[in-house]
């Protein structure tokens, strides 16, 4: 996975945005702890009802979904749902006013001027073409894609993980910031279009997608 980890980690590096990079295997890339945290079932078929993923809601693409999105409702609020979904679907269908919807202010006009970009869909083309590159196996002829399913396989929060380097992204931008919520989903995309192709079946680990509730309103970090 290093490999992977460095090329995605190219047109995110300078925000330290490692959604991409910091993908893992199908367990999460956190501490011991977070991985424990969603472990929904033992080997006897008991579950956990404390855990992420005893109770998985799906949400149907509509006029509020933009794509299909499975969440445990428990734990992932509509608002975070709707705006995952919106950052998938930005990055599936190189879509820059879905980014724009999704993505922490600063955070998107940080990383659109360190990667010589103009706009966000010219960002947003740099993420869609780097995750292509493992959406497509190797040797065989490039198909591009689109999501049109996203599901938050794992959940952690700040007690679980540091997200120190992130609240840095936050705090630089705006000083006077209230933060009052932090979590990393790690999530599948799916792009049934092309025989079911997932992001974890062609990279071996899920995106780290972190969301942040600043002031009141909840946005995609990374």
């Amino acid at each position: 996975m290093d490999f992977i980890k460095r090329t995605l980690g190219i047109a995110v590096s300078a925000l330290l945005l490692t959604s991409f990079a910091s993908c893992g295997s199908g367990s999460s890339s956190g501490s011991e702890s977070a991985t424990k945290k969603n472990l929904v079932g033992d080997i006897g078929g008991n579950v956990d009802e404390s855990v992420y993923g005893a109770h998985m809601v799906q949400h149907l693409q509509d006029s509020e979904y933009v794509i299909n999105t499975e969440v445990d409702a428990r734990f992932v609020t509509d608002d975070e749902a709707k705006l995952l979904a919106k950052y998938i679907a930005a990055i599936g269908n190189k879509d820059g006013s879905l980014m724009e919807q999704a993505l922490y202010p600063a955070a998107l006009k940080f990383v659109i001027e360190k990667n010589n970009c103009k706009t966000a869909d010219e960002y947003v083309a740099i993420l869609h073409n780097q995750l292509g590159q493992f959406m497509n196996k190797e040797g065989e002829k490039y198909t591009d894609y689109s999501f049109d399913y996203v599901v938050v396989e794992q959940y952690a929060t700040d007690e679980d993980i540091d997200f120190g380097r992130y609240d840095e992204i936050v705090f630089d931008a705006d000083p006077d910031a209230k933060i009052t919520d932090r979590k990393r989903l790690s999530v599948d995309a799916i792009d049934n279009q092309q025989g079911s192709r997932s992001i974890n079946y062609r990279m071996g680990g899920y995106i780290d997608v972190y969301i942040y509730t600043i002031n009141g309103k909840p946005y995609v970090l990374s």
